[in-house]
C-alpha cells in the first residue's frame, strides 16, 4: 500500500513538471511570436508608411495556417512530436537569427522581412498542430481540462505581453539586437520542450500507420509519400463526419467562428473609433479586456473540478455569447451616440468581459471532449483539419462584414450575429448527436 502511495505520488510529480514545462515553453515561444509580429509591423509602416506592404505581411503570416495544416497534422501523426516540436522552435530561432546576419551583410530590406514572416509562419504552422496533438499524451485524462484550461490562459498572458513588450524593446534597442533576443528566446522554448515527457498517457499505438511516408527515397517514392499525405487528409475528414458528436459539435464551432471573428475584428473597432470617436487609448484598454477575461476564466476553470456532463453549459454559454454580441451594436444606435464616451467605454468592457468568459467555459469543454474522442493515431489530422477550417473561415468573415459595413448601419451586423448565434443555439440545443455531451 506504501508503495503504491509513492508510486502516485512520483506519478504526480512528473505530471507536474509535464505541464510546468509546456506551459514556460509555450509562454515563450508565443511571446517571440507576438513580439517579432508587433515590432516588424512597426517597422514596415515605419518605414514604408504602406498600408498594402503592411497587409502582405499579414497575409504571408495567415495563408500558411490555412494551406499547410493538414499537412501539419498527418506529420504530426506519423512522426515522434516531441522531435518535431523541439526542432520547429529551435528552427524558428535559426530563422530569426538567420535574418539578422542576412541584414546585418546586405542591410534590413523587406524582401528579407517578408521570406523570414513567411518561414516563421509554416513552422509555426507545424509546431502549433505537434504541439496542440501532443497535449493528451502530456497528463492523464484527469487533468485535460487543467492542461487545456492553463493552454487558453498563458495564450491569453502572451497576447496581452507580447505587444506591451514588443513596444518596450523595439524603442529601446535598436532593430538587430531586438531579434538576436527574439531568436534566442525560440531556443530557450525549444531547450524547456526538450525536457517533456511526451508519452507520460500512451492512449493508442501511432505506429499502426502506413509506414509509407518514412521511406521511399526516390523519385517514385516521393510520389508515393504524396499520395499517403493526401490519403492521411481523407482519412482525418472522414473520421470528423464519422464521429457525429465531433462533427456536430465543429460545423456550430466554425458558424460561430465566423460570426464572433467578423464582429469583433471588423465591426466593433469600426463602431469604437469611427462611429462613436472614442480614443485609442480607451480601444486598446476595450481590447485588451478581452485577453483578460480569457486570461482569468482560464485560470478559474482549471482549478474547479471537473462536471461530468457541459452541455447546459455548452447551450447557455453559447447563447449569452450570442447576446453580449449584439451589444456591441446597442452604442452605435443613432439615439445612444450622443452619450458620453466614458458611459460606452464602460459598457464595452463589460460586455467584452462577460463575452471572453463564456468563450472560454464553452471552448474548453469542446475541446477537451475532442482530445477524448480522437484516438492518438488521428490527432494531429483532426487538429490539421480544424486549423484550416477555423483560419480559413476567418478572413471570409471579415471581407463579408467590411462589405456589409458599406452597405448597411454598422449596428445592424452585430444585431444579426447575436440572433443568428442564439437561433443556432436553440438548434444545437436539439441536436440527438450531442445529448451525451
Amino acid at each position: 500500500m506504501e508503495n503504491t502511495k509513492k508510486d502516485m505520488k512520483n506519478i504526480n510529480h512528473k505530471e507536474k513538471r509535464n505541464i510546468i514545462l509546456y506551459l514556460s515553453g509555450k509562454i515563450v515561444s508565443l511571446l517571440g511570436t507576438h513580439i517579432y509580429t508587433f515590432a516588424i509591423s512597426l517597422y514596415i509602416l515605419g518605414t514604408t508608411g504602406s498600408g498594402t506592404s503592411f497587409a502582405l505581411s499579414v497575409l504571408l503570416g495567415m495563408l500558411p495556417r490555412i494551406i499547410l495544416s493538414p499537412i501539419a497534422g498527418s506529420l504530426a501523426d506519423r512522426k515522434d512530436r516531441k522531435k518535431m516540436v523541439v526542432g520547429l522552435d529551435t528552427l524558428s530561432g535559426i530563422i530569426v537569427l538567420g535574418l539578422v546576419l542576412v541584414s546585418s551583410v546586405y542591410g534590413f530590406k523587406l524582401i528579407f522581412i517578408y521570406t523570414t514572416t513567411l518561414l516563421l509562419a509554416i513552422v509555426n504552422t507545424f509546431f502549433d498542430v505537434s504541439i496542440g496533438s501532443a497535449i493528451p499524451n502530456l497528463v492523464s485524462d484527469e487533468n485535460l481540462v487543467k492542461i487545456n484550461s492553463y493552454t487558453q490562459a498563458s495564450t491569453s498572458l502572451s497576447a496581452i505581453m507580447g505587444p506591451v513588450l514588443g513596444g518596450l524593446i523595439y524603442g529601446l534597442v535598436p532593430m538587430n539586437i531586438f531579434l538576436i533576443i527574439n531568436g534566442i528566446s525560440f531556443i530557450i522554448s525549444a531547450l524547456s520542450e526538450s525536457f517533456i515527457n511526451f508519452k507520460y498517457n500512451i492512449r493508442d499505438n501511432k505506429e499502426e500507420l502506413d509506414p509509407e511516408i518514412n521511406e521511399n527515397k526516390d523519385i517514385q517514392g516521393n510520389n508515393k509519400v504524396f499520395n499517403v499525405l493526401i490519403k492521411d487528409i481523407k482519412e482525418g475528414l472522414e473520421f470528423i463526419k464519422e464521429m457525429k458528436a465531433i462533427y456536430t459539435l465543429m460545423k456550430f464551432a466554425l458558424f460561430l467562428n465566423f460570426l464572433v471573428n467578423a464582429t469583433l475584428s471588423v465591426i466593433m473597432p469600426f463602431i469604437i473609433n469611427d462611429t462613436l470617436k472614442m480614443s485609442s487609448t480607451q480601444f486598446g484598454i476595450i481590447e485588451g479586456s478581452y485577453s483578460v477575461g480569457v486570461l482569468i476564466s482560464s485560470i478559474v476553470i482549471g482549478k474547479l473540478p471537473e462536471k461530468e456532463k457541459n452541455f447546459k453549459r455548452l447551450v447557455i454559454g453559447i447563447g449569452i455569447m450570442g447576446v453580449m454580441l449584439a451589444f456591441i451594436g446597442i452604442p452605435a444606435l443613432e439615439d445612444l451616440q450622443a452619450l458620453n464616451n466614458n458611459i460606452h467605454f464602460v459598457f464595452f468592457i463589460f460586455v467584452m468581459l462577460i463575452f471572453s468568459v463564456f468563450m472560454i467555459t464553452v471552448n474548453i469543454p469542446i475541446f477537451v471532449t475532442m482530445q477524448r474522442m480522437t484516438p492518438d493515431k488521428m490527432m494531429g489530422r483532426v487538429m490539421g483539419t480544424m486549423n484550416t477550417l477555423a483560419s480559413g473561415i476567418t478572413p471570409l468573415g471579415v471581407v463579408i462584414s467590411g462589405i456589409l459595413l458599406d452597405i448597411l448601419p454598422s449596428y445592424i451586423i452585430p444585431f444579426s450575429s447575436g440572433i443568428l448565434i442564439v437561433i443556432a443555439d436553440l438548434i444545437m440545443s436539439k441536436n440527438e448527436n450531442l445529448k451525451d455531451f
